[in-house]
């Protein structure tokens, strides 16, 4: 399989190259980012590969005739490269992260037009995922809940995708509290009426950490999935570059949780 990386000198975007280039099923065939002529895998850390970036999308995707991209680049230009995507008739996974369903509406109804077949997913761990299927499963037991997504002050936006990913799945008879905002927002920012919290500090790397309090009467549940390096995201990365193609045209995922149920 013919691969592009969108963002390939970022932290997620360099752990790609190094991955995709240890595995024997996909091919690297070419990467954009702002260090134009510079080879890949001198970027990723890993030596000379052959292949070099590029600052020109639209060009870089013409020259290489990917089989699909995997995009980890920011939230500003992601429109843009989306737009270029559907275009371009190409399949592709997203984890850029900031945009709402309402920005992703219509490149929803481009996908299924054209019958093409994209995974906007706001966090490919697994640890996560595995979490969210069990709040789904508790949560009409447990009327209170709060989320808190931490992350170091670079972080481009607040709060994180999957934080508000974890409210949207949550969502659902909220228990009410008696306090009254003294300050606005001190009591968290409503998504899909659920209280969540962002948190930034000077952590290490790009350590990331999304906590969910799940309460009821006398019992509180605590759950804390930590992240400390980009690695952990790959085999959710992979596992849907995989499954992806074999999918339904027309399938736009929002949700790693469809990726790993799919045959």
């Amino acid at each position: 399989m013919r691969i592009f990386v969108s963002g390939a000198s970022g932290n997620v975007g360099k752990t790609l190259v190094r991955t995709i280039m240890k595995l024997d099923w996909p091919e690297l065939v070419g990467g954009w980012c702002k260090e134009t002529g510079e080879d890949l895998g001198e970027l990723a850390g890993i030596g000379t590969i052959g292949i070099k970036a590029t600052d020109d999308l639209k060009a870089g995707i013409e020259a290489s005739n990917p089989d699909i991209v995997i995009d980890f680049s920011a939230t500003p230009v992601l429109p843009g490269n989306l737009r270029l995507y559907a275009e371009k008739s190409l399949n592709a996974v997203i984890g850029t992260t900031g945009l709402t369903d309402e920005d992703l509406a219509p490149f929803v109804k481009e996908v299924k037009e054209k019958g093409l077949r994209w995974a906007v997913i706001p966090n490919y761990g697994l640890g996560i995922t595995l979490v969210m299927d069990f709040i789904k499963k508790v949560r009409g037991y447990y009327p209170y809940i709060s989320i808190i997504d931490r992350h170091f002050p670079g972080m481009a936006n607040a709060p994180s995708g999957t934080a508000a990913s974890l409210a949207k799945a949550s969502s659902g008879g909220e228990a009410q509290v008696a306090s009254k905002e003294v300050y606005p927002g001190v009591l968290g920012a409503k998504i899909s009426d659920i209280p969540v919290f962002s948190q930034r500090m000077p952590w290490p790397g790009p350590y990331s950490e999304h906590e969910v309090l799940l309460g009821r009467q006398d019992e509180i549940i605590r759950i804390s999935v930590q992240d400390h390096t980009s690695d952990i995201y790959m085999d959710g990365v992979f596992l849907t570059v995989k499954k992806l193609p074999k999918m339904a045209p027309g399938t736009f995922v929002r949700e790693l949780s469809d990726i790993i149920e799919a045959n």
